[in-house]
């Protein structure tokens, strides 16, 4: 004879308190997930610049503390670095943003993103960007990110129309001949992409007369053979004051931790998370505790019969285990529509991978779970002649 399901009958005995504790399971879910999902938007937009990159080592200044800070090195340092036997390529990036000023005629004139490149690169990892590197060669002409928002008010969706609009970038005529899709940071509201001939014509206040002499980012691409942390230390070895050169993934950790740890931003995502936790587990401890309550008399006798206190710790274990697998399924769909219409509309890169579903899945079950233990305790410690 199998055994009654007697949690899972338990929690399905009144049906309308189990969709209300459902939902209140699942708004707490979306709550975390939200605050989960903007704290590692975060943590990951800052480095889609470097994620959109192919190379081994990136060289950046000493005095850079982050790759939206504005402190430079000298070119010539990327000249001697190709000649080290290990090295492939070296190549600048060449990034302004605070002097960036730019405008759609009839829109306010806006700060932007600017970043300019060799044609010769073919170290994107973004397609798009590599097949209209050419269309990069005339003069005044540009790609612009079609994720920069909308305020600025170019026609991303009207490739024709974005060619056409009246332009101003430092009240210098320019011409937005593609799109490319990187995504917008907390820093950078867009990115405008420019040869750097065309970024030396826009920016010839940089460097010491010449505008391309000091590099903002360096791309070293090494020998299949090489390796990349033993040649980052030779390198950098070059000039130890002046520049710091490490592994692609170690500069994109480093950036993340920035973020993540000397900001006050990431603090208060996790703190809104948390109080998502917290809604969460007032609003599952409500439920649990008036279905125990309810069936109190039959906890009663069951407890009379002899069954011990760990039966009944099994029960709402397994109670509180459904309720938050029912309203983190329905959580999860929400979530990943409110993902989506963000990123689409904001151009953050809203992400759902599985270790963070994981992880807020985690969090309900263990939401559930204390709710659960806290409204066991009457039951655990009351004496069964008490109950009835």
């Amino acid at each position: 004879m199998s055994r009654t399901p007697l949690a899972w009958k338990n929690l399905t005995s009144d049906w309308r308190r189990l969709f209300l504790g459902a939902a209140g399971v699942g708004f707490a879910a979306v709550l975390m997930f939200m605050q989960n999902g903007f704290r590692n938007a975060l943590l990951d937009s800052p480095v889609q610049i470097l994620k959109a990159v192919d190379c081994d080592l990136v060289a950046t200044s000493r005095a850079r503390f982050s790759l939206t800070s504005e402190h430079r090195f000298s070119y010539d340092l990327l000249n001697q670095v190709a000649a080290d036997p290990d090295v492939i390529s070296a190549i600048p990036i060449y990034i302004e943003r605070a002097r960036a000023q730019i405008r759609v005629v009839g829109n306010k004139r806006r700060p932007i993103r600017v970043v300019g490149i060799p044609l010769d690169l073919n170290r994107f990892s973004l397609p798009e960007i590599h097949d209209q590197l050419s269309a990069l060669e005339p003069p005044r002409s540009a790609l612009l990110d079609r994720r920069t928002r909308s305020q600025y008010g170019f026609a991303v969706d009207d490739l024709d129309k974005l060619a056409s609009q009246s332009v101003e970038l430092l009240n210098n005529d320019i011409r937005m001949v593609g799109t490319f899709g990187l995504g917008t940071d907390f820093a950078n509201d867009g990115t405008v992409l420019l040869s750097q001939d065309n970024f030396a014509h826009y920016f010839p206040f940089r460097g010491s007369g010449d505008p391309l002499s000091v590099v903002d980012l360096g791309l070293i691409h090494l020998n299949p053979d090489a390796d990349p942390v033993m040649v980052a230390k030779r390198l950098q070895s070059l000039a130890p004051d002046v520049w710091v050169v490490t592994p692609r993934e170690d500069l994109v950790q480093r950036e993340i931790q920035f973020w993540n740890t000397q900001t006050p931003i990431g603090m208060i995502f996790f703190i809104g998370s948390m109080m998502g936790f917290a809604v969460g587990v007032i609003i599952c401890y409500q439920i649990l505790f008036t279905s125990i309550h309810d069936a109190m008399p039959e906890f009663a006798t069951l407890k009379a019969m002899g069954y011990p206190n760990r039966y009944f710790l099994g029960l709402v274990v397994r109670q509180s285990l459904y309720l938050s697998l029912i309203g983190f399924l329905p959580a999860l769909l929400v979530s990943w529509g409110l993902f989506q219409v963000l990123q689409t509309t904001v151009g953050l890169p809203m992400l759902m991978d599985p270790w963070r579903i994981g992880s807020v899945l985690g969090l309900t079950v263990l939401m559930c779970l204390v709710s659960g233990i806290l409204a066991l305790r009457k039951l655990i410690t009351a004496d069964p002649a008490s109950l009835f």
